[in-house]
């Protein structure tokens, strides 16, 4: 029985805290970015219609890359790999077990309700008491059948499986394997595992 999470997901967990701070960083950075470079360039007597164009083109790349960025680490933070006795291979979305909320305060009160999910099913060993029954977590949390392909993405892999819901249904789903999760090594073998046509 394997579980791998994040790395330093525990008590002191304050990934909430993190990423509302990060996104805050963001939009202060988007908005003073380009009035900082209009303001330089009104004191250094610059084109100021040239200037501001630029500022504003790279103020939405930067928005762009880190909003990317934090988008990553929400969703590594949130996707949970299990692998039972058998040798089955699982993965568990925190966002589902946390209610859609609208705008900006209600992102950041989803983020505070993800942690506080993940933060009860690591102090209250659900997912070990699951895998350890029978049919561990099938039927309750999507099943990766197979890998089709694994491929450089950034700091991380995409792997492009064939899983099972627990509707019985089965379908197509990408996972980004980012860097950070504990024991990734053996996660990375997990999947590679999988692969269709590797050698065993």
């Amino acid at each position: 029985m394997r579980i791998w999470m994040e790395e330093q997901a525990g008590e002191r967990d304050h990934f909430a805290a993190k990423i509302t701070l990060a996104f805050a960083g963001l939009v202060a950075a988007v908005i003073a970015l380009p009035c900082g470079i209009v303001v330089l360039a009104l004191i250094l007597d610059w084109p100021v219609a040239e200037v501001s164009m630029a500022a504003c083109l790279i103020g939405v790349a930067l928005a762009l890359f880190f909003a990317r960025q934090i988008g990553r680490k929400v969703h590594q933070y949130c996707t949970v790999f299990c692998q039972d006795d058998e040798g089955r291979l699982f993965a568990v979305d925190i966002r589902k077990f946390v209610g859609y909320q609208r705008g900006l305060p209600g992102f950041i009160q989803m983020l505070f309700q993800m942690q506080k999910a993940k933060t009860k099913m690591k102090k209250d060993h659900i997912l070990e008491r699951y895998l350890r029954q029978r049919p561990s977590l099938t039927g309750v949390e999507t099943q990766i059948l197979s890998v089709e392909r694994m491929q450089p993405a950034g700091d991380g892999l995409r792997v492009r499986c064939l899983v099972e819901y627990p509707n019985k249904k089965q379908g197509k789903r990408s996972y980004l394997l980012v860097s950070g999760y504990e024991n990734e090594g053996e996660l990375v073998a997990a999947f590679e595992r999988r692969l269709r046509g590797a050698v065993m």
